[in-house]
């Protein structure tokens, strides 16, 4: 488990805040690595009004700050808002066995807005929230969770999703699509229906193969099932989750198929099987969650920021960009717009 404060470049400004912050002792990471805690201060001793400062803010991830998923997606915007003067920390790496001592440190710390980016850290969220009343908390739930100081943010890929229905309708040779789930919890199901949703929406006769993998990191168990349903004639995949998603671009590779990326940028680990980018931009999302904590609105806030905030994006992959075609593309832009304006409602189906 890694404690790191960071760099980046951010397009909207915050009040910015500079502080010093002690390096914190962490327990022992999962992954089977040895940590490494790093940390750096910075001062500004000339001027810094109490009454400017805004809330500092610590995100405690489940995987690597490099996995170009779903931690990766936290940790980059956690940088732009560094780079903004917000006072941000990290850890990495950290099993739900030792995040609710991470959290306290965290709060003991004095950290004002703590976000635990994991559906596997609830149990010590709302534990460790109990006992720092005064600071507030946010879990990746995606389920309307919620407390006096504990906020959940939900995770709308399916909205993205059904735009890369699109592209799949476009791609898919058999009309045959698969989804590979962590587990099959309302975020992922709903992200396998939007994506059939979208293709059907201009090729009918599409059908879904969906399956739960029973873990998110999982590469090899994802990959076993993906092909199970390749022998099936399935030959595009979305994927809800890090090993769901790395399992079905490496079956895509064997068996000539398409893959989705999972919020993040993965087409460098499948140049010729991933068409499609499903990106999660949490920086609306996390400045939001500042601003409500500076505000005192934070309590029992359901975040849902998604394709009309920007926050979810879906993006052809340059190398897949003639294949897909200059109508699909647009397509795809009008069909983004009409989903931010409203006039455009996606299937939310859960279950």
């Amino acid at each position: 488990m890694t404690l790191r404060l960071f760099s980046g470049a951010v397009g909207r400004s915050l009040v910015a805040v500079v502080a010093t912050v002690p390096l914190l002792t962490l327990a022992a990471c999962g992954n089977g690595t040895t940590p490494t805690d790093t940390a750096e201060t910075t001062a500004d001793t000339t001027e810094a009004p109490a009454e400017a400062e805004s809330p500092r803010l610590a995100l405690v991830l489940s995987g690597s700050s490099t996995d170009q998923s779903w931690d990766q997606a936290a940790y980059d915007a956690g940088e732009a808002l560094r780079a903004d003067g917000v006072d941000v920390a990290v850890s990495e790496a950290v099993d739900p066995a030792n995040v609710a001592a991470v959290l306290r440190q965290y709060a003991e710390q004095g950290y004002d807005l703590i976000v635990a980016h994991s559906f596997s850290y609830q149990d010590a969220v709302f534990q460790v929230a109990q006992e720092f009343p005064d600071v507030n908390f946010a879990w990746a739930g995606g389920i309307d969770g919620t407390a006096e100081n504990v906020a959940d943010y939900d995770q709308p890929f399916y909205q993205g999703a059904y735009l890369v229905g699109l592209i799949a309708a476009e791609l898919s040779e058999t009309g045959q699509l698969g989804a590979l789930y962590g587990f099959d919890i309302p975020v992922c199901h709903a992200m396998g229906e939007a994506m059939l949703a979208g293709a059907q929406s201009v090729r009918p006769d599409t059908t879904l193969t969906s399956a739960a993998v029973g873990d998110w990191y999982d590469v090899a168990k994802a990959k076993e099932a993906a092909l199970s349903q390749a022998e099936t004639g399935v030959d595009y995949w979305i994927g809800c989750g890090q090993g769901p998603t790395l399992g079905q671009i490496e079956a895509a590779k064997e068996v000539d198929g398409f893959a989705t990326s999972y919020v993040g940028d993965m087409s460098s680990l499948g140049p010729d099987v991933v068409a499609a980018n499903l990106l999660w931009n949490m920086v609306p999302l996390f400045q939001q969650m500042l601003e409500d904590t500076a505000a005192g609105t934070f309590a029992d806030q359901f975040y849902s920021l998604g394709v009309p905030e920007d926050v979810i994006q879906v993006e052809v992959t340059s190398a897949f960009a003639d294949q897909v075609g200059e109508d699909t593309i647009a397509a795809i832009d009008t069909t983004k717009a009409e989903i931010a304006a409203g006039t455009k409602e996606v299937p939310f189906v859960p279950q």
